[in-house]
């Protein structure tokens, strides 16, 4: 499958995530059906891990760079985050321990942070993903363990064309590292 075709099959999968689903079927994503060997071959993504993060991989394009995280402060302070030159564009990594799942995200939810959940497959790992409107932002929430997680965040949410593909890729490239 070649590269355009790939990340069209992923718009569209992340396309259904976001409408209710009527059937019983989740949506997957899954990092070989996006063309990683053309992508990485041509230099477009860069391969992330982070220092005191659970083992899983991801990617993230190559026009953005790491920021300096040791000056946010905060109880949401995120463990990685990367954006393009100009800030217009970013992704986000927080690792939160938590008392369930079903817990965080109905706190998510009552803070007035989050709507639209939606249950994703990513790489065979079931996740939610959600909408966090007042901060034009989308998130994907990757169980670790029963009480640990990781949580992406993109902003802006209603990015052009090519950052919504962009997104595409990377949450199809979150993953495991391989034991």
């Amino acid at each position: 499958m070649n590269m355009k075709k790939g990340i069209a099959l992923l718009c569209a999968l992340l396309l259904l995530a976001c409408v209710p689903v009527l059937a019983e079927e989740v949506p997957e994503m899954n990092w070989a059906d996006v063309g990683n060997d053309e992508l990485l071959a041509q230099g477009e993504f860069q391969k992330i891990q982070i220092e005191g993060m659970p083992a899983i991989a991801s990617w993230v394009p190559s026009i953005t760079a790491s920021v300096d995280v040791s000056g946010i402060e905060g109880a949401f302070k995120p463990a990685a985050l990367y954006a393009t030159e100009d800030q217009s564009n970013s992704i986000a990594l927080f690792s939160f321990e938590i008392a369930g799942l079903e817990d965080y995200l109905t706190m998510i939810e009552q803070q007035g942070g989050g709507s639209d959940f939606q249950n994703v497959k990513v790489n065979g790992v079931d996740c939610i993903a959600y909408q966090v409107e007042a901060d034009n932002m989308e998130c994907l929430v990757y169980p670790i363990t029963e009480n640990l997680i990781l949580s992406f965040s993109f902003a802006p949410a209603n990015g052009d064309e090519g950052w919504d593909a962009v997104k595409a890729v990377i949450v199809a490239s979150i993953q495991p590292l391989a034991e």
